[in-house]
């Protein structure tokens, strides 16, 4: 008797602590996903920032002065859509986490409870 107790407890225990194992490894998956995708973006804001710098200091007359000045117009405005686009992104990604999630919680919550 006392190891069909045990068995139960045993199974009570991994009913409880299925749903935190799930949320656990969901979180660190997610953790993993932002970081990556803002590492990635940071960088890229970084390699522009650095073009810009050396682009900058290429200048030695008003004529490649002007020619810094338009292509700055431009990286300005490639930058504005980058960072839109990012924005974008970024929503999505909280989008997924968040559904999945909610998937998660909806999953463990007894029946009839949803």
């Amino acid at each position: 008797m006392s190891n069909d107790m045990l068995a139960k407890m045993s199974e009570q225990y991994q009913n409880f602590l299925s749903p935190v194992i799930k949320a656990n490894k969901l979180s660190a998956a997610n953790l993993e996903a932002l970081v990556n995708f803002q590492m990635s973006a940071l960088q890229s804001y970084v390699d522009m920032a650095m073009t810009r710098m050396k682009a900058a200091a290429e200048i030695s007359d008003p004529a490649s002065l002007q020619t810094f000045l338009t292509s700055q117009a431009e990286t300005i405005s490639s930058l504005n859509q980058k960072f839109v686009e990012d924005t974008k992104a970024l929503g999505d990604m909280m989008g997924r986490f968040k559904a999945e999630f909610d998937k998660l919680v909806k999953e463990s919550l007894p029946p009839g409870k949803s």
